[in-house]
């Protein structure tokens, strides 16, 4: 049986491939039975992060292996936190070409575990255009979702 649990995606988009990306993770939840609350992080406050059982985090990553912009103050504030007894996952996109791909999810990763949670998957990482990988991050939110109940 599965036990409800309280989820909430964060995610930081400045061309709207990672807000894509989120609500596919989120598609991916509900097909195996999990909801969540879906933020762009200009709307929330790492404080709210403590009501959840589940947190998740997207970021692009940009210039030399940063945060997306947006993203930069909500990081640096969970650094006052503790989220001990969560769980958590990451989820972002980059370009191979670039030699920090994805460093954005490693720092939010980094970050959720030094704030107490516990990551119980592995972090997807999209290269290059999110189009064609839509249903990848659809299956790790699915996968996610499993992971929920055990």
């Amino acid at each position: 049986m599965f036990t409800r649990q309280r989820v909430i995606i964060i995610y930081g988009s400045t061309t709207g491939n990672t807000e894509t990306l989120s609500k596919y993770v989120e598609k991916g939840l509900k097909a195996s039975g999990a909801d969540a609350v879906v933020k762009n992080v200009t709307k929330a406050n790492p404080e709210e992060l403590k009501d959840y059982d589940v947190i998740i985090l997207g970021s692009s990553t940009w210039g030399d292996g940063e945060l997306q912009d947006d993203f930069i103050p909500f990081e640096e504030k969970m650094s006052k936190i503790r989220l001990d007894g969560k769980r958590g996952a990451v989820f972002g996109c980059g370009d191979s070409m670039y030699p920090q791909f994805c460093k954005a999810v490693d720092i939010l990763e980094e970050r959720l575990k030094s704030c107490g949670v516990e990551i119980i998957v592995d972090s997807l990482k999209i290269d290059g255009d999110i189009e064609p990988k839509l249903n990848k991050a659809e299956d790790w939110g699915k996968n996610l979702g499993k992971r929920l109940n055990e």
